[in-house]
């Protein structure tokens, strides 16, 4: 059995949500780095070698599990979290952070961000982990 997660991030700020949408997004690596998909770099790469290219180049190679309990106690560091749709849990649901990292740019900067964990494994598996994580 293999699980692999995919961590994405959504940063908001008070202007960003005025207008209904979100000031950054991207690919959260290790570290906990950033590779933003919404700045002028990405979109100049978008340019050079088409979306989908420059998509596959940002993004960081997943966690990948062999178990559940491993997968389940690797996202559940960063709960509480919530599901994008509800049970059955498909294939296009994934979990996000109830609540904003409370980091130096939450309280310096007033930047709401929060990951998003994106699970690939058989659906039953999938399933699973996130019953465990939303419970």
């Amino acid at each position: 059995m293999t699980i692999t997660v995919q961590i994405t991030y959504d940063t908001t700020t008070q202007e960003s949500a005025e207008q209904g949408d979100t000031a950054d997004n991207g690919f959260y690596g290790p570290g906990g780095w950033k590779y933003s998909i919404s700045n002028e770099a990405f979109y100049e790469r978008v340019k050079a070698v088409g979306r989908e290219q420059a998509l596959k180049d940002m993004t960081p190679e997943p966690e990948v599990f062999t178990s559940v309990e491993d997968a389940v106690r690797f996202i559940e560091r960063d709960g509480p979290f919530e599901a994008s749709c509800s049970a059955p849990y498909g294939e296009h649901c994934w979990i996000t952070q109830s609540s904003a990292i409370a980091d130096r740019d939450y309280f310096e900067k007033g930047e709401d961000t929060r990951l998003s964990f994106h699970i690939e494994a058989d659906p039953a598996i999938r399933a699973e982990i996130i019953e465990a994580l939303v419970a």
